[in-house]
C-alpha cells in the first residue's frame, strides 16, 4: 500500500503549514502501520500472536481479567480465550487476589517473563529501526516518546 506520506522524504520535522492536518494524519497512520508490522513479525518469531505480546507487555504487575479487558476496551468475556491460550502455553497463570479471593489475577510465569524479556528486546531494536529512531538522546521522536504518559487515563479512553 502506497502512502501519501513518505517517512524518508519528510522525516520527523515540523510539517509545512500548507500540509495541514493531512500530513499529520498520514504520518500517524504510517507510524501505526509500521508498529503493527513489527509487532506481528516479532510475535511470529516467538510463536505468539500480537495479542499475546500485548498481554505479556501489560503484565508488569498482577492484573485482574477485568482490568486487562478495560485496558483493551472490551468485555472481560472477550479476553478469556486469549488468557486460556496463554495459560496453556505456560506464559501466565491465574492466582487469587490476596485482597479478594473471588477475583483471579493474571500474573506472568517464569517462562512468561523470559519470553516477555526476549520479545521486548526484539521490539526495542526493530521498532527503532522501523521508525528511524536514533539512540542519540537528541532525537526528537525519542524525546517525544519519552515524554508521553504511556498509561492513559482508562476512564477517558472508555468514554470516547
Amino acid at each position: 500500500m502506497m502512502s501519501r506520506f513518505s517517512w524518508e522524504t519528510y522525516g520527523m520535522g515540523e510539517p509545512k503549514p500548507e500540509q495541514g492536518t493531512d500530513h499529520l494524519v498520514d504520518g500517524l497512520l504510517e507510524v501505526t502501520q509500521r508498529v503493527q508490522h513489527v509487532v506481528s513479525v516479532v510475535a511470529a518469531r516467538h510463536d505468539l500472536t500480537p495479542q499475546q505480546v500485548w498481554l505479556l507487555r501489560m503484565l508488569d504487575e498482577p492484573m485482574s481479567m477485568r482490568a486487562f479487558a478495560e485496558d483493551l476496551a472490551c468485555d472481560p468475556s472477550n479476553v478469556t480465550g486469549l488468557v486460556d491460550r496463554a495459560e496453556r502455553l505456560g506464559l501466565v497463570e491465574r492466582v487469587p487476589d490476596p485482597r479478594d479471593r473471588r477475583i483471579r489475577m493474571l500474573t506472568l510465569t517464569a517462562n512468561g517473563r523470559r519470553i516477555r524479556d526476549a520479545v521486548t528486546c526484539d521490539l526495542a531494536s526493530e521498532l527503532a529501526e522501523a521508525l528511524l529512531l536514533s539512540p542519540v538522546t537528541g532525537d526528537p521522536v525519542a524525546r517525544l516518546l519519552a515524554s508521553m504518559n504511556l498509561q492513559p487515563d482508562r476512564a477517558n479512553l472508555r468514554d470516547r
